[in-house]
């Protein structure tokens, strides 16, 4: 059976209150702007070209 290593175990501890947050946080905005895309794209699409004559 492996040794338990307290130093492993501490910086468990002290980082990953720091990174979830930011791993969530990052996760979110880019759904989010990836909506945003997927929309417009849609938008863009499905509008019809008006056609200036001058």
């Amino acid at each position: 059976m492996k040794r338990f290593n307290s130093s492993m175990f501490m910086q468990w501890v002290v980082f990953i209150p720091l990174l979830l947050p930011l791993a969530i946080v990052s996760g979110a905005l880019d759904g989010v702007k990836k909506v945003f895309e997927q929309a417009s794209a849609d938008i863009i699409e499905n509008e019809p070209i008006a056609h200036i004559e001058a």
